[in-house]
Order: structure tokens, then C-alpha cells, then sequence
């Protein structure tokens, strides 16, 4: 039996984001077949991991090193090269994931950061990717669309060249797709937890669900003027928001901050739009099965081509009819398959229609209730980790790493790449002290 060391870019505790969620059900899935390792970076944990079938290293950096030797290959994402930089000088295959395009996200997320500073952070973000193409045997990515933004890439650096063309015409031996997933165990309720339990939300009520939590690069805002719009219709309809910042990590609250605040302005705040800190991931299905609609809005932008927005998977899972945005991979699938309604982005009015069509128009909902549970089945996890699992039974160094063929790649080193983010983040400290 094939090792592999998993090494999660993020926590996996009770409360986590879409990175942890993803590599603990990678170690899951990977360790039916194969022998599994998976590195969390979090020092100590809530989750036990006590009936799992894999070995659990929890913020071990001696340990990981050793391991990284020992396996047969290695899965990656995110900084990990900057964290933990031995993986360079491991000569093990090495899987990349690169399902989050990070540097179309930063451009959203760093918008309030004057431009220097942001011109300052992407050239070192760039950097940071471009090593992780020029270093990685496999990659692997969310969706075809995504593919393709990845292949110019690939292609820019010369991964794409006569070595690795000669293996595999279609490059599935270096890039393939594996999109986020929702367990192949059908969701159980095992507690109420909003209608008539969370004050202001009826028993009667229809509730619409924000999955995960408000980043910066959704857009948030048109989904509360929708609800002023709503709210001057009808009082029965609420807005529960599952998340606002981020579990385990201190990131920029500026969009939900807004939100809230708009929330109060309207007087809609607590009595029809509800803010959560953060749902425990073994028990989000309860929110979700007590909801009527699941919401996603966001930009028409750059992000939004190119995203992949992971907590839409859980909607599927728990056959909840949507309405999103237009303009993205979840939104395509929306409207091809009739699973709700996508609505223009930034028109608060054309969204609150929206909403309160498929709220009111039963047929239609009771059909994409339907539609969900037909094509719901190849997004389960078991099937989206196929392309990685083949990869970890039989790992390969890339051949154009093998033959040595250049890649234009060059580091900047890691001195501007901190540097940038230490002057950052002293200017944050300044900037909270003098506001208070």
C-alpha cells in the first residue's frame, strides 16, 4: 500500500474553513486506499480523531520533516514551501492543489490597502505561485474553467513543453480536476437550531441561508439591500448568515462590518437578518435542513470567473434550492440544471425577485428540489478525489523535472515576501490603537 502526507494550509478543528474541510476529507477518502498521513498546523485541536484511519500530526513541524521522507508522495497547498521549506529538498512526487486561484482573491480582499501596498503584496504572491508550478509533479484544480487560467500559466513557465506534451497530449498527467465535495453520507438532523429556537426566526418562516463566512470578495451588501426591499413586502422571510469572519485566523472584516452596519441602519438587524460567529462543521447540516433557500452573492469581476465557491457544495447536499449570482462556475450549474434562480450582480431588486419567486412559486421549487438530487451524486467526495487518488497509488516525479527542462522561474526570496507582510501588519496595530 502507496503512503501519502497530506499537509491541510489550514486548521481542522470543530469550527474550520474550506481549506481544513477539504484535507480532512481527503485523508478520509485517500485512506481507503492508501496509507495516509495529515498534517494540521494548529498546535492543540478540538475534533477527535479517534475512529479515523489515518495518523494525525497536530502542528509538529520535527515530526512532519521526518515523515516527509519516509512517504511515497506528498499533497500541498498554499504556502506550505514558505512554512515548511525542507518539502523543496524532499525528492518525493509532489500533488500541488490549486483550487483557489489566491491571487484573483487578494485583488478583492486587499482592495481597502492603498495600491502600493497592493502592488507590494501580489508581486510577492505571484512569486509565491509561480514556485509552486515550477516545483510540483501533479496539480490540481476546481473546475475546467479553472484549468484553463491554470494552463496559461503552466504554459508561461514552460511546465507545457514537448517533455510533458510527449506524456499525455490532453495533460492529465499534469494538471486534472478535483473540485470541493460534500459527504457521501446523507445529511441527518439531529437538533433544531433556528426555526423556533433562534430569537425572531418563526416556526412558519422562510429562511435564507449564507453558507461559510462574509469575505471580502463577495458581495454581501446587495443581498441585505434586497432584504430592505423584501422586508417592505413581507416580515416572514429571514437571512441567517452561518459565518463572519474566519474560525482560526485574523482577516479582514471590512464587507461584513458593512453589512451589519447597514442591517442596524434599516432596522431589519436581529429581527430578519441574523449574524453567526461560526457553525461547527459536523453540525452545519442542522442550519441547512431548516432552511429554504441557500444564497451566494457575489462581484462581477475577475474572482467570480474563476472561483469556486466551496460552502455552494453543502446546498447540494442538503437539496436546498438557491438563488446566486450570475457569473461563475456554481451559477452555470444553477441555471443548466433549473437547481433555482441566478440574479445580476449588484441589482438588489432583480434579487429580491428572485427570492421571492422561488419562495412563492412551488412547482418551481419542488423542481429543483428534484434536479438537485439527480446530478448531486458527482459531487460527493468519494467520486471528486478520483484524479489525486490515482496520483497517490501511482506517484511520478514529472518527467520535464526528470530531463531538466528550464522553467522561467527565478525567487525573489523570502526576505520581501515577510517583509512586506511585517510592515503590514504593523501599520494594522497603529492604525486599531489610533482609532481607539
Amino acid at each position: 500500500m502507496k503512503s501519502v502526507l497530506l499537509i491541510s494550509p489550514d486548521n481542522v478543528a470543530k469550527k474550520m474553513s474550506g481549506p481544513g474541510i477539504r484535507y480532512l476529507n481527503f485523508a478520509r477518502e485517500l485512506s481507503k486506499k492508501l496509507s495516509v498521513i495529515l498534517f494540521i498546523p494548529n498546535k492543540t485541536t478540538d475534533m477527535s480523531f479517534e475512529n479515523e484511519s489515518f495518523e494525525i500530526i497536530i502542528g509538529d513541524k520535527d515530526v512532519l520533516k521526518q515523515k516527509a521522507s519516509n512517504v511515497d508522495s506528498i499533497v500541498v497547498q498554499g504556502i506550505a514551501f514558505r512554512l515548511y521549506p525542507f518539502l523543496k529538498r524532499v525528492k518525493k512526487p509532489i500533488a500541488v492543489d490549486i483550487y483557489d486561484p489566491i491571487t484573483l482573491e487578494n485583488l478583492e480582499l486587499r482592495k481597502f490597502l492603498s495600491i502600493k501596498e497592493r502592488v507590494d503584496y501580489h508581486e510577492t504572491d505571484i512569486n509565491l505561485l509561480l514556485e509552486q508550478l515550477s516545483i510540483g509533479d501533479f496539480f490540481i484544480c476546481a473546475s475546467e474553467k479553472q484549468k484553463d487560467y491554470w494552463m496559461g500559466m503552466l504554459s508561461a513557465i514552460n511546465r507545457v513543453n514537448p517533455v510533458t506534451y510527449t506524456d499525455d497530449v490532453q495533460m492529465k498527467k499534469l494538471i486534472d480536476v478535483v473540485p470541493f465535495g460534500f459527504n457521501d453520507e446523507a445529511p441527518k438532523k439531529t437538533k433544531n437550531v433556528l426555526k423556533g429556537v433562534w430569537p425572531n426566526i418563526g416556526i412558519d418562516d422562510k429562511v435564507l441561508i449564507w453558507g461559510g463566512g462574509i469575505w471580502n470578495w463577495f458581495d454581501p451588501i446587495t443581498l441585505i439591500e434586497a432584504m430592505k426591499d423584501i422586508c417592505c413586502k413581507r416580515q416572514d422571510v429571514k437571512l441567517f448568515f452561518m459565518g463572519i469572519g474566519h474560525p482560526s485566523l485574523n482577516v479582514d472584516t471590512t464587507v461584513a462590518d458593512e453589512c451589519i452596519k447597514r442591517s442596524k441602519e434599516y432596522g431589519i438587524y436581529n429581527k430578519n437578518v441574523f449574524f453567526n460567529e461560526w457553525v461547527d462543521y459536523n453540525e452545519r447540516q442542522n442550519y441547512l435542513l431548516e432552511a429554504d433557500i441557500g444564497v451566494s452573492t457575489y462581484l462581477n469581476n475577475l474572482e467570480t470567473r474563476y472561483s469556486f465557491r466551496t460552502r455552494i457544495l453543502d446546498y447540494l447536499w442538503c437539496d436546498l434550492p438557491m438563488v446566486l449570482t450570475s457569473g461563475d462556475y456554481m451559477s452555470e450549474l444553477v441555471e443548466k440544471n433549473n437547481l433555482g434562480f441566478c440574479h445580476e450582480a449588484g441589482d438588489h431588486e432583480n434579487l429580491a425577485d428572485k427570492i421571492l419567486k422561488l419562495l412563492d412559486d412551488t412547482d418551481k421549487y419542488k423542481e429543483a428540489k428534484e434536479n438537485i438530487s439527480k446530478i448531486k451524486e458527482e459531487y460527493k467526495w468519494s467520486n471528486v478525489v478520483k484524479p489525486l487518488i490515482e496520483f497517490c497509488e501511482n506517484p511520478y516525479i514529472s518527467s520535464d523535472k526528470i530531463k531538466k527542462v528550464k522553467f522561467f522561474y527565478k525567487s525573489q526570496g523570502l526576505i520581501k515576501y515577510y517583509y512586506v507582510r511585517v510592515i503590514s501588519k504593523i501599520k494594522r496595530i497603529i492604525k486599531k490603537k489610533f482609532r481607539k
